[in-house]
């Protein structure tokens, strides 16, 4: 009977911890979909479907604050002509959960290399490094993870020939 009980939550020991591996990895996963379909002319429909109804995409500097699928879809339509290319380098998930698993915060790093429109003539475009430390909130939805936030600070959007040390911020 104890052999029998130990059994039962050693197997429990073990589904709980594969099911906090899972989700986690489904977690950077979700992260890492959302870059490629950024990547991807900046997909509205894409980016907007991986977040709950009433999701916020929330970023400083060149960002912006969005609420709501059709805010989200709307953004990145306009941003595709705006930077017209982007490779997103996304780095160091830190995942944790929350003790139900049904919640968790995201903490990435973003190296992104672009191709932004200049301000003064949106006809020119410039080579752009770009760095964004991300802190995201997650939600699980029957089974699903999504997100409930996604929320970046800016450290810097550098013309490429310029680097961030002459030039931390475009104007």
């Amino acid at each position: 009977m104890t052999e029998t009980a130990h059994s039962g939550t050693a197997l429990d020991d073990l589904v709980r911890r594969l099911t906090i591996l899972e989700d986690v990895r489904e977690i950077e996963q979700l992260k890492y979909r959302y870059a490629g379909f950024c990547d991807d002319g900046y997909d509205p429909d894409g980016i907007a479907s991986l977040f709950v109804e009433d999701g916020r995409w929330v970023v400083d500097g060149e960002g912006g604050s969005m609420t709501g699928h059709d805010e989200i879809k709307d953004h990145f339509r306009a941003l595709s002509d705006k930077i017209p290319w982007a490779l997103h380098y996304v780095i160091a998930p830190r995942v944790t959960l929350s003790e139900d698993g049904l919640s968790a915060v995201g903490e990435f790093y973003l190296l992104c290399l672009c191709t932004i429109e200049r301000a003064q003539d949106s006809s020119t475009h410039d080579a752009v490094i770009l760095t964004i430390n991300y802190t995201d909130q997650f939600v699980k939805r029957d089974g699903s993870w999504f997100f409930q936030e996604l929320l970046g600070k800016t450290h810097q959007v550098s013309d490429w020939n310029k680097g961030w040390v002459e030039q931390p911020f475009r104007e």
